[in-house]
């Protein structure tokens, strides 16, 4: 069962939080991504609960007391990213693991601290991956040379346009400056059968990444 395989404190969470059972993409993506090494496509209705089924696992498997940043969210919208944040933060509230929204809004002392001490869980978009690697590749080296995840929210936005050209490019970076395999998690509520074939490439390698397709209505 599913349920089994996640860490004790993530298992405590979901009792806290009462719920009565995994829903079906949740249970799919907890056994796989905790099992494997494999990239997915999580798609799945909106308000279905998939970042918690990709964070669940990444929280169980993660090991946050190594040295840098070991998960990376990415969002096309600095909306998104301050929504999300909230939803994570909360996952990881009794986890001691930080939380760090990084864009041009976010505050700036946060930034600092993070750089002086890289650690947890980063919400960015690929703008400011890119005016990073531009600015200051330092501080990616700093960040990111030492992830384990990647997620990729509204994966779909990212298809067929520049700016999904550019995230390959900037997933690919990263990975060039890690020594170990980045898994990399995309989330969809609006992804076609047309598109799990793109989805797939965006991640840089496509014979490795899996759809999780829920069909639960």
């Amino acid at each position: 069962m599913s349920y089994e395989l996640l860490s004790e404190p993530i298992r405590k969470y979901i009792r806290d939080k009462r719920w009565e059972s995994l829903r079906p993409i949740q249970a799919a993506a907890i056994a796989r991504i905790i099992s494997t090494d494999n990239n997915y496509i999580i798609a799945s209705r909106t308000a279905s609960r998939k970042t918690e089924a990709a964070f669940l696992p990444i929280l169980s498997r993660t090991d946050f007391n190594k040295h840098g940043v070991q998960v990376l969210y990415i969002s096309p919208l600095i909306a998104l990213i301050n929504d999300q944040f909230y939803r994570i933060e909360d996952l990881c509230k009794d986890l001691e693991i930080s939380v760090t929204k990084w864009h041009g809004e976010a505050k700036k002392s946060l930034k600092t601290s993070l750089l002086k001490n890289p650690n947890g869980i980063v919400l960015i978009t690929p703008e400011s991956i890119e005016a990073m690697f531009v600015n200051a590749p330092y501080n990616v080296s700093t960040l990111f040379g030492n992830l384990n995840y990647i997620v990729i929210d509204e994966i779909h936005s990212f298809l067929g346009v520049d700016r999904g050209l550019q995230l390959m490019s900037l997933l690919a970076r990263i990975q060039q400056i890690n020594e170990s395999k980045i898994t990399i998690i995309g989330l969809s509520a609006t992804i076609g059968n047309e598109n799990y074939i793109e989805a797939k490439r965006l991640t840089g390698d496509i014979g490795n990444t899996k759809v999780l397709l829920d069909r639960t209505r």
